[in-house]
């Protein structure tokens, strides 16, 4: 990618290196069915349809957090599963039509599908196994008053009538986590609802595995796997999304003037609360894989903070060395910008949204989608 001529594509811009998404999917296809884990797509993270030819191969199905995603990923014909905290009672016939494993945040939920399943609809139970890896009670589905799934404790009050219309469990409790976080997480859930296992025939075990990380060792938590698939025979499915197309993601974007304030600061015609929303939530920092940047200030004479072209005094990227200087005109490209970002932008301050383009190097630079005033109008008019 390091070839193309970046001065020719129209900024702001999502790329997709559509040769590395396939890449990472067989990769990761390779290590899960050594582990005999099912492969669902996380749509939450990529919503991308025209990106899916590029990895319908190595997946069985999607994974969705509401109807709009689940209507979305129908089309490839495989699984669709579906997760939410709470159905709305007019979209249950929809999701029933779309949907084959559908996953109930509760039992109260159970009452919405009950009269309307048809033998296609399998129903799961969404379980709270009170252990988390993650730090930030923000993205922490087992933080404390947690509305995310069944405790242990509740496990006896359900009705049987419900649970004998439960045929698997979903657990998810992960966010960049390693293998002994994932294999801590499986240990718990196997403590603590292993008696209710004999009732289901499968369980999905979430998303949040750093499956690319060098610390992601697929024997911290082997022995944990064979118990759910070999002694309680349980079908394991799991729903990654972020470390399946972070690296295959980039956005470009142009320098559109250079201002001084004690520091140069470059700003850009983009903006973190439209286009990057996770680097303004997680304060964590974008690299910049064009152009060449130092690693350390006392290498370079050209350090800029980046920031974004709206009105958020906030709205900045960071403080970045180049080897040579910016000047406006010049495009800045980052990386890491392949999960969630289609799915979180916006029209904050009426700036566009990016277009999407796709790179091979088989087919060249391919403009995918762009958006007109005609897009924002729609949305407010």
């Amino acid at each position: 990618m390091t070839n193309l001529d970046f001065a020719s594509i129209k900024t702001p811009c999502y790329l997709i290196d559509t040769d590395r998404l396939s890449q990472n999917f067989q990769q990761v296809k390779a290590q899960t069915d050594k582990a005999n884990l099912s492969l669902l797509m996380a749509m939450k993270g990529f919503p991308l349809v025209k990106a899916f030819p590029y990895i319908s191969p190595f997946i069985c199905g999607t994974s969705s957090s509401g109807l709009f995603e689940a209507k979305l990923g129908s089309p490839l014909g495989k699984e669709n599963h579906i997760h939410t905290p709470a159905y709305k009672a007019e979209d249950a016939q929809e999701i029933l039509s779309v949907c084959d494993h559908i996953v109930l945040n509760s039992p109260g939920q159970a009452e919405i599908f009950s009269q309307l399943a048809t033998s296609k609809n399998e129903f799961g139970l969404r379980l709270n196994p009170e252990i988390s890896a993650v730090k930030e009670e923000v993205y922490n589905p087992c933080a404390p008053f947690s509305r995310f799934g069944v405790k242990k404790t509740d496990m006896d009050e359900i009705d049987s009538k419900i649970m004998n219309k439960i045929s698997g469990f979903h657990v998810h409790a992960l966010c960049g986590s390693s293998g002994k976080d994932f294999n801590s997480l499986l240990s718990a859930t196997i403590e603590k609802f292993s008696p209710y296992f004999h009732d289901i025939s499968w369980i999905n075990l979430g998303g949040g595995q750093a499956f690319t990380e060098d610390d992601f060792v697929f024997s911290h938590f082997q022995i944990n796997l064979d118990i759910l698939q070999n002694k309680d025979h349980l079908k394991t499915y799991i729903e990654p999304c972020e470390y399946l197309v972070m690296d295959a993601g980039f956005l470009i974007t142009t320098v559109l003037d250079i201002v001084h304030n004690k520091k140069d600061i470059a700003i850009l015609d983009t903006s973190i609360s439209c286009h990057a929303l996770d680097v303004l939530k997680n304060y964590y920092k974008l690299p910049v894989v064009f152009p060449q940047t130092c690693e350390s200030h006392h290498l370079s004479k050209h350090s800029y903070i980046l920031a974004g072209n709206s009105c958020l005094s906030g709205d900045l990227f960071g403080t970045y060395e180049f080897e040579e200087s910016l000047k406006p005109g010049d495009k800045i490209v980052f990386g890491d910008m392949g999960s969630y970002s289609f799915a979180q932008q916006n029209y904050f301050n009426g700036i566009n949204f990016p277009s999407i383009a796709f790179y091979s190097k088989t087919d060249g630079l391919r403009q995918i989608k762009n958006y007109t005033y005609k897009n924002y109008e729609e949305i407010y008019d």
